[in-house]
């Protein structure tokens, strides 16, 4: 009976960390920003809606290259249910230069914008660090489907997603 037991724990707990992890498929983790720096706070994922969450950097060139991709999907497909999130992540220079920054140029930014400046929701997510936090890759996007699962993780500019937000949003 005790050998029953302890195998059936197992298995709960093998299949709630595999459920728990940020990868195509599975639910999306659930946001943990420490502070909401622009638009609404989301505090979870509501049933019915697309999510597109990307974390960045103020120091990543190319992230700031894709903050006007980023919001021309918001505009394109809000009124049919999609949210942009911009998580900020890795702020090596401290706080004062993503609040610089957000006062600079946060207007170009017509999406959501959140700070997670533990770095808890990016290594809930796992941006590609793997078990290592020297280990990240930015920008990256996961796009969470109507049912809160990973529909796919990627770069912003990656044609694959632009085809899945088209076909989400044509049914």
């Amino acid at each position: 009976m005790l050998r029953v037991f302890v195998i059936i724990s197992l298995l709960i707990i093998a299949t709630s960390s595999a459920t728990s992890q940020a990868v195509v498929g599975n639910l999306a983790p659930p946001i943990s920003a420490d502070e909401w720096l622009k638009g609404e706070p989301v505090n979870s994922f509501e049933s019915g809606t697309i999510y597109l969450v990307e974390f960045w950097g103020t120091w990543c060139s190319p992230c700031i290259k894709n903050i006007p991709h980023l919001s021309e999907l918001q505009k394109k497909y809000a009124s049919k249910g999609l949210v942009v999130i911009g998580v900020a992540t890795h702020e090596f220079e401290g706080r004062n230069t993503l609040d610089k920054f957000m006062k600079e140029r946060g207007d170009e930014m017509e999406y959501r914008v959140a700070y997670d400046s533990d770095l808890s929701m990016e290594q809930d997510w796992d941006t590609g660090k793997g078990a290592s936090i020297d280990k990240f890759r930015l920008p990256v996007c996961f796009l969470v489907d109507r049912d809160g699962k990973i529909a796919i993780v990627c770069h912003p500019e990656n044609d694959e997603l632009s085809s899945i937000l088209k076909k989400m949003f044509e049914e």
